[in-house]
């Protein structure tokens, strides 16, 4: 191989030297084959006027001082060209789409302009596996149903000749209309004794599946199965297969039957089972066929060596010919725990940015999906009847996509014309302030119940975990500054008019004095830092007798509290300084039980909420583990005291990863009286559909008639409807791949890596979409308000803003987050340790800490060897400027 390097060189420079001294814009391009052949590419006008075989004989002179000659090692041969022919020159094809073939072709000169934004119909998605047994069959069978019960009319083909799969998984489906039962191997060879003849017609091909929902599913199965099958199959060697692709100007009856299913069934999607393996029948049904290709496999060793030919065969002919695309499909995983599994994930994601070009803008996640194995396939009777919904739930990724690829199904719903598009986009507000911002009369516009709010309701949740921008803020607004709100909200659950919401610490522009980092730093000063939970029970008591005025008689020995919480706005030292005293005071106890004991005997209850208890200690070291200290007080303190109170409840607010490094006597005891505060998807789009319709009443009053869908209603709407009712305003999918759910997109864009999806982070891409969409020059679809390019160029912003929200959630990072700039994701702990400037200990707190921020998330297994693999999540990898491995 070195050799053919050497002489690759020695033959550019001898001929750039000898033409371009006669044809000073002579193109060279030398190519060579995976078995180190070369091919010779030579433009010059130097060739005008010179046939073929001149063009030959002048490269062979000038080549004959070193050695080469066509026709001889390493010679493959020469593609000799004036610039006009270059121009007029027809798009490249490898003739022979065959592994060999296929793999022994050089790189195109001009890859194929891949055509992205349109969608086709009918679409080719072929099945491949390298090997047998992953379900690849059924696979196909099941995705087949959930696509003709959308409403797509689907076809399968048994390309899989030598041990036909679908073609018996369905047998006891079909509806027997012919007596003879023929198919593709009789089509083929047939085709090839008798190529004049259209015997057998592709009528007697097709059987269609009977099926007890609505939907059309056909197959044209492998063939009539008997001995004679079996030479029919002997006699479609690699010849009879080669001689299909060369006899030209005539019908190649591979291409024939496709065409005359197209034309028989006009279907929406044909799917082929291909042959496992590098045999000749997959090969075709993966590099001429297919528009798509779902390659299925097991993550073992012995199986990614094998595909790792497969993809590089597909990426060249995808090259050449623009198609096909590939997508992955792990099955079947066995039932291991989780830790394996993200093992086994985390080099499927490795081996796939390797070895496939991971499109612009899509995230390596989106390329694969996982099966997990389920014994109870193979005990079904049937692929598309009677099969349970928890069982279709795992292939509908997969429909999915291929649904994605497909042209829209016309929707009742949309918009009707330029100008109601044009009123609605100038309508749309979208706010994505963050809670603190929001003025108070608009909280109740702006608040989004969650499918956790149910669950907070009850008094027995006391800790509210969530991220940074999941909305625990605005939830602690709504309720201590929006009280009559917070009640009608909560009434379909709870009765909360005998409640009193007062804030146990919050923002300063409250209601109500609220301690600040200085106060509390002077605290610790005055008292120590083991006195923090004295300092939240009187701390408490003065919030409550500020709130209830009815308990100050409770305190009457005591005159400053009494005159304290009677001020207005006491000055802070004042506050501090009564802490200070009361500090370790044995009466302080009895004050707050006294306290509840009235609240009992009135029928009425009091929620203490806590909130900034993350931001309002400080961002320096030393205020982070004095943050740590009172934290771990307050938490213990409720644990301990909380109990015996009967209407006092404490709601405490609190990030996720502050919960984590809090070390307290049985911090375990609160896995009960936790929630941890997630959006569901459901949740993200009753958020966008609120602030849609609150704003623009052009589209508030489409939706109520045509769907009677209203700002009242949203809780109620189930998500399928909840992802529909959004088409109108962005579409049902995206248009750069035509492979992906809008909806889908959008949510995997706003989330970290660990899943948490930013309701703040949705709503700005909004924002910034509907400004792109004003400034777009060029006309979009007027059924919808936002193309796929607005929602697109908004990524970037959000990323950016999300960023800098990071930065000031975890100032310590800042420095860090900007030295990611320009790396690739995945990153490694070396290059980390590298462009971070710290090692050891250092360097593991500081990946334990974005790992735990949602920044990072590991992609090593335990059993590899240093360094550890990370990987940046999308949410985060535009704002540090960062690319993925795998794209340009």
């Amino acid at each position: 191989m070195n050799d053919t390097i050497i002489l690759e060189q020695q033959i550019s420079e001898h001929l750039s030297q000898l033409l371009k001294n006669k044809a000073p814009q002579t193109q060279i391009k030398i190519k060579r084959t995976s078995l180190g052949w070369l091919k010779l590419r030579v433009v010059t006008s130097y060739f005008d006027g010179k046939s073929l075989a001149e063009r030959e004989e002048e490269i062979d002179s000038f080549l004959e001082n070193i050695g080469c000659y066509l026709g001889q090692y390493p010679m493959a041969g020469y593609d000799l060209l004036t610039p006009q022919e270059a121009a007029d020159q027809p798009p490249e094809h490898i003739q022979i789409p065959l592994w060999s073939d296929v793999l022994m072709a050089p790189e195109p000169d001009r890859p194929a302009i891949l055509d992205e934004d349109s969608p086709k119909r009918p679409l080719v998605v072929t099945f491949y596996s390298f090997k047998g047994g992953v379900g690849r069959s059924t696979a196909l069978g099941l995705v087949a149903g959930i696509l003709a019960t959308r409403k797509r009319r689907v076809v399968m083909v048994d390309f899989d000749l030598e041990a036909p799969g679908i073609s018996v998984l369905f047998q006891n489906d079909l509806e027997k209309i012919n007596e003879e039962q023929y198919g593709v191997l009789d089509y083929l060879h047939q085709r090839y004794l008798t190529p004049d003849l259209d015997l057998p017609t592709i009528q007697k091909c097709i059987s269609q599946v009977n099926l007890d929902t609505r939907g059309e599913l056909f197959l044209v199965p492998a063939g009539e199965y008997n001995e004679n099958y079996i030479h029919r199959l002997a006699d479609l060697d690699r010849h009879t297969l080669q001689s299909f692709y060369n006899n030209r100007g005539e019908i190649n009856p591979v291409k024939q039957l496709i065409t005359d299913i197209k034309e028989r069934l006009d279907p929406d999607v044909i799917l082929i089972d291909a042959r496992p393996g590098f045999n000749d029948t997959s090969a075709i049904a993966l590099f001429d066929l297919a528009d798509m290709a779902i390659i299925c496999f097991s993550p073992t060793d012995q199986s990614f060596e094998g595909l790792r030919w497969v993809v590089q065969a597909v990426k060249k002919q995808r090259d050449y010919q623009g198609k096909p695309d590939l997508r992955f499909l792990l099955t079947p995983i066995a039932p291991v725990g989780d830790e394996l599994q993200r093992i086994w994930t985390n080099k499927v994601e490795s081996w796939i940015e390797d070895n496939w070009r991971l499109p612009e803008g899509t995230k390596v996640e989106e390329l694969y999906h996982k099966i997990l194995y389920n014994p109870n396939i193979a005990t079904l009777s049937s692929l598309v009847n009677n099969v349970s919904n928890s069982l279709l739930d795992d292939y509908l990724p997969i429909a999915e996509v291929i649904d994605a690829s497909l042209p829209d199904i016309k929707s009742t719903l949309k918009i009707t014309n330029e100008d109601e598009k044009i009123k609605i986009l100038n309508e749309l507000c979208f706010q994505a302030a963050v809670a603190q911002e929001l003025k108070t009369s608009i909280i109740r516009d702006r608040f989004q119940r969650t499918e956790d709010f149910t669950q907070f309701l009850t008094n027995k949740i006391w800790l509210i975990r969530g991220a940074k921008g999941t909305g625990k803020s605005l939830l602690f607004r709504l309720f201590v500054e929006q009280s009559e709100t917070a009640r009608d909200l909560a009434s379909s659950d709870v009765d909360l008019n005998n409640v009193h919401f007062i804030a146990g610490h919050g923002q300063p522009r409250l209601h109500g004095q609220i301690l600040e980092s200085p106060d509390l730093a002077s605290y610790e000063e005055q008292v120590g830092e083991n006195n923090w939970q004295s300092f939240w029970l009187n701390y408490a008591l003065l919030q409550l007798c500020r709130a209830l005025p009815e308990v100050r008689s409770l305190f009457n020995p005591d005159e400053h509290l009494v005159t304290l919480s009677s001020q207005p706005n006491p000055e802070h030292a004042q506050i501090v300084s009564w802490l200070a005293d009361k500090t370790n005071s044995p009466q302080s106890g009895d004050r707050l039980r006294a306290v509840d004991r009235w609240l009992r005997e009135n029928s009425q209850r009091v929620w203490l909420l806590y909130d900034e208890l993350d931001a309002g200690f400080g961002s320096t070291q030393i205020d982070y583990l004095r943050r740590k200290r009172a934290l771990e007080a307050l938490l213990a303190w409720w644990l301990e005291s909380g109990t015996s109170l009967k209407s006092i409840v404490p709601k405490i607010f609190l990030r996720e990863d502050i919960w984590k490094q809090l070390n307290f006597t049985n911090k375990g005891h609160y896995s009960g009286p936790s929630l941890q505060l997630r959006w569901d998807e459901a949740d993200l789009w009753r958020l966008v559909l609120r602030q849609s319709l609150t704003s623009s009443e052009t589209l508030s009053k489409s939706f109520k008639e045509k769907l009677g869908v209203t700002v009242d209603r949203l809780n109620t709407i189930e998500l399928e409807q909840l992802r529909t009712s959004l088409y109108p305003l962005w579409g049902e999918r995206m248009g750069r791949t035509k492979k992906a759910y809008t909806h889908n997109w959008v949510r995997t864009r706003i989330a970290d890596g660990k899943k948490n999806c930013f309701p703040r982070s949705l709503v700005l891409l909004l924002q910034k979409a509907v400004e792109a969409e004003k400034n777009f020059l060029t006309e979009y679809s007027s059924e919808i308000v936002l193309r796929p390019k607005a929602l697109i160029e908004a990524l970037p912003y959000v990323s950016e803003q999300r960023v800098d929200e990071v930065r000031s959630e975890y100032p310590e990072l800042a420095e860090y987050l900007t030295k990611l700039q320009r790396e690739r994701s995945p990153i490694d702990e070396t290059r980390l340790a590298e462009i971070w400037g710290v090692k050891d200990i250092k360097l593991a707190e500081l990946i334990r800490e974005m790992v735990e921020a949602g920044i990072l998330t590991e992609r090593s297994r335990p059993q590899d060897p240093p360094p550890r693999l990370y990987a940046v999540a999308e949410l985060y990898l535009s704002g540090l400027k960062m690319v993925r491995k795998g794209q340009t």
